[in-house]
């Protein structure tokens, strides 16, 4: 590819939180390598929502697969949307044979991706998978951006930014959760859109809150509060409520009632968050939230966090990772977490976090 110097690119990204978030860093090496191009995203609604504003992205296109974009006719629609802006540049990070066809139907000339799902033969620059074991996800997009630059990637993390206008209206929308001095939150995800079998048990987070606000109370008596916060997607809001019935301490229930948007500026301004390997769990992170993420079913080499302060607990067990939606056994993976486990890690992490920050604020 070197040679080439695309003024119009088209950039297809993955359809899942954490996947999108991951390709933040490819994101991020395609527009070093093209300082001059315009780059323009498609993306599903609330993928679109994270990506508005970030890594210098000039413009960002709904792909509304279940609304003006669903079926035949919504494909061709979509596909005349993006032939009449004449991209000459299409880079498919997403894995799907409709995202080949999508680019041949707008006409551009350069189609760049993995060879996958059979669309080989759709792209003129077929990109062999690596062949490296265990890859982690933010490498695996970065190399197809190496295919294409020959340019050797940098080692980044993804980063998300919080626009003032996005806090503001969070501190309007969730008063208690951001417009609250000297109270403490930790953010508790307890779901997963993805299935059961990435869940840590229900009971346990009730538990796990419970302790930490007594435990940070104890140990933090500077704040005049601590308060848990469960968030969750649409759809996980009888979780929170079934969590929060549990506990003593009366969290804040979010599940559900947030925009993506909405739930970056709530993340932002909790201490630290506890979660599941779900997308909560790498939007936090690349805001450099705090988090201790609890692996059952899935692999940490390849989706898990890389760098920052974080901590991964996870059980050795010989079934894990299977990668599956719901355990078709006991769900040791996660029955043999335990509570304390979690207590630990967090108020290991908590004190630090929270000594880094006064000692910060006594050098301002």
């Amino acid at each position: 590819m070197s040679g080439i110097a695309p003024h119009n690119i088209l950039v297809r990204v993955p359809n899942w939180i954490g996947d999108a978030v991951m390709c933040l860093p490819a994101l991020m090496d395609l527009r070093d390598c093209f300082t001059k191009a315009h780059i323009t995203v498609l993306a599903r609604p609330t993928i679109a929502d994270i990506l508005q504003g970030q890594c210098e992205i000039n413009d960002v296109i709904v792909y509304d697969h279940q609304a003006e974009h669903q079926g035949l006719f919504g494909l061709a629609r979509l596909s005349r949307v993006m032939r009449k802006r004449a991209f000459d540049m299409a880079v498919l990070f997403q894995n799907a044979f409709e995202a080949a066809v999508l680019a041949i139907l707008a006409n551009i000339p350069i189609r760049i991706g993995y060879a996958t799902d059979g669309r080989g033969w759709l792209l003129s620059q077929r990109v062999p998978l690596p062949q490296q074991q265990s890859l982690h996800q933010v490498r695996y997009y970065q190399q197809l951006v190496q295919a294409i630059t020959h340019v050797p990637s940098i080692a980044r993390t993804p980063k998300l930014v919080v626009t003032s206008n996005d806090q503001l209206a969070c501190q309007s929308q969730f008063t208690e959760v951001c417009s609250s001095p000297n109270v403490l939150f930790v953010g508790m995800n307890p779901g997963s859109v993805y299935g059961s079998a990435k869940r840590w048990l229900s009971e346990r987070f009730a538990e796990l809150g419970d302790q930490l606000v007594e435990q940070i109370q104890r140990s933090h008596p500077e704040f005049s509060s601590v308060r848990c916060v469960l968030i969750g997607a649409k759809g996980e809001e009888s979780l929170g409520m079934e969590i929060a019935n549990r506990m003593r301490s009366h969290p804040i229930v979010l599940s559900g009632k947030t925009t993506i948007r909405e739930l970056m500026g709530v993340l932002r301004c909790c201490a630290m968050l506890v979660t599941n390997d779900t997308g909560p769990m790498h939007i936090a992170h690349a805001l450099g939230v705090p988090v201790v993420a609890i692996f059952g079913s899935t692999d940490p080499e390849a989706t898990g966090l890389l760098g920052g302060e974080h901590c991964i607990i996870q059980e050795q067990v010989r079934c894990s990772p299977c990668l599956l939606r719901s355990c078709p056994i006991d769900h040791r993976c996660m029955t043999q977490i335990s509570t304390d486990q979690i207590v630990v890690a967090i108020m290991e992490r908590m004190d630090r976090f929270l000594a880094c920050q006064l000692g910060m604020l006594d050098d301002g």
